[in-house]
C-alpha cells in the first residue's frame, strides 16, 4: 500500500495562527511537532517512509523538505495551482510509484487521530479488501460522538460485505450534507450515519477507471501529464475540471464502502475544535505556547501564544478563545470562531491579505 497525505489546504478558520503563508498542517499545535509530522509519525509503526507522499502546492515545498528531512524530495507532489480537490487527486494518484493493482490511501495531514494504531488497522483491512473486491473505493466514516452539524455524514447499510473480521465494512447508501441539529441527533440515534472524514482507499487502476468514467476530460490530460512528466504541467493542469472528489466522483460511483471508525478523530477546523481537544475537565483554562498565562475565576478558555516574554492575564472570563502571534491578536466568543472566515474577508478588502 502507498499513502498520500493531502497538504496542500489554507486552514484560514485557525487565523491567525494558521495562515496561507503557513497554514495549520505547518503548525505545531498540540506540542513540538507540527500536524504534518505528527501524521507521518502516527504512519510509522506499520508502514515504511518509503511509501508514503506528500501533496501539496508549489509554495510548500521547501517548508515539507524542512519538517520531513529523510523523505525523498520525489515523494513531494507539488499542485501547480488549486483546483479543488478531483484534480489535486487525480494528479497524486499518477503520481505515485505504484502498481496498477496496488492500493493507496488518502489522507489529511491536519486531522488530529487520537488511536493512531487503531487507523492503521482500518487501512490494513481497507487493504485485504481491495484486494478481493477491487472495484470498489472504501471512505473512512468517524462513528459520530454527537449530534455535530459542522460535518457531512455518509448512510450506510446494515449487513457488512465481510465476515470474520473484527472491523465490518459496509455499502454505501448516500452521502449526506451537514444537516440541522434536530437531523443530526436523528442520525446519531439511527446507529448507520457515519462522520465523512475525507479519507478513503482505492486501488490505483480503479481509481483511474473512475475518473474516466466521471471526469473524462480530467483523465485525458491527466493521462497527457503522466506521459510527458515535467512538460507543460502547468498548462495541462490549468485545463482540469476545478470540482471536488466528492462531487465529482464519490457521490456518482457505484461501489463505495465505508468502514467505521472509532480513532479519536477530529478535523481541528477551528478553535473552538481544538479547544474541544486539549480540555480535560469541565472548567478547564487552556494555555497552549511559551507565554506566561495567569488566570482568576475563568473558565472554558482557551489562550494561545508562543511569545515567551509576555505575560497575558485574564480574569473572570468564560467561554473566550485569545490567540496572539507576532502581529496580530484574536479575542473570540467560543460560540462565534467559525467567524473568522469574515475576519479574513475584512482584512482582504483592507488590503491585508499577506496577514490572512
Amino acid at each position: 500500500m502507498k499513502i498520500i497525505i493531502m497538504a496542500g489546504g489554507t486552514g484560514t478558520r485557525l487565523w491567525p495562527l494558521s495562515r496561507i503563508s503557513k497554514p495549520k498542517q505547518f503548525q505545531p499545535l498540540f506540542g513540538e511537532e507540527t500536524m504534518l509530522q505528527m501524521t507521518v509519525k502516527r504512519l510509522l509503526s506499520h508502514f515504511s517512509l518509503e511509501d508514503i507522499y506528500i501533496a501539496t502546492n508549489q509554495q510548500y515545498r521547501e517548508e515539507v523538505l524542512q519538517e520531513l528531512p529523510d523523505l525523498a524530495a520525489n515523494h513531494i507532489i507539488l499542485e501547480p495551482e488549486k483546483r479543488d480537490t478531483a484534480p489535486a487527486i487525480g494528479l497524486a494518484s499518477i503520481s505515485v510509484e505504484a502498481r496498477s493493482d496496488e492500493a493507496i490511501a488518502f489522507l489529511a495531514a491536519d486531522h488530529y487521530i487520537h488511536k493512531p494504531q487503531e487507523l492503521c488497522h482500518i487501512l490494513q483491512i481497507a487493504d485485504e479488501f481491495l484486494q478481493q473486491s477491487p472495484e470498489y473505493i472504501i471512505t473512512l466514516g468517524i462513528t459520530p460522538t454527537a449530534p455535530e452539524t459542522g460535518y457531512g455524514y455518509i448512510k450506510y447499510s446494515q449487513d457488512s460485505l465481510v465476515e470474520n473480521q473484527d472491523i465490518s465494512v459496509y455499502a454505501v447508501d448516500a452521502f449526506v450534507e451537514k444537516p440541522d441539529f434536530k437531523t443530526a441527533t436523528e442520525y446519531l440515534a439511527d446507529g448507520h450515519y457515519v462522520w465523512n472524514s475525507g479519507m478513503f482507499v482505492v486501488q490505483k487502476q480503479t481509481l483511474a477507471s473512475m475518473y474516466q468514467e466521471y471526469l473524462p476530460d480530467t483523465a485525458k490530460i491527466l493521462v497527457d501529464i503522466e506521459l510527458h512528466k515535467e512538460a507543460n504541467i502547468e498548462e495541462l493542469y490549468h485545463q482540469t475540471d476545478a470540482i471536488s472528489f466528492d462531487y465529482g466522483i464519490m457521490e456518482k460511483a457505484n461501489h463505495i464502502a465505508v468502514i467505521p471508525a472509532d480513532i479519536g478523530w477530529s478535523d481541528i477546523g477551528s478553535w473552538s475544535a481544538l479547544k474541544d481537544m486539549l480540555q480535560v475537565d469541565d472548567i478547564t483554562v487552556t494555555h497552549k505556547g511559551s507565554s506566561k498565562h495567569f488566570d482568576i475565576d475563568s473558565e472554558h478558555i482557551l489562550v494561545h501564544s508562543h511569545n515567551k516574554d509576555k505575560i497575558i492575564a485574564t480574569i473572570g472570563i468564560r467561554d473566550i478563545v485569545i490567540v496572539e502571534t507576532e502581529d496580530a491578536l484574536l479575542v473570540s466568543h467560543i460560540d462565534k470562531v467559525q467567524d473568522v472566515k469574515q475576519i479574513n474577508a475584512l482584512l482582504k478588502s483592507a488590503d491585508l491579505e499577506d496577514k490572512v
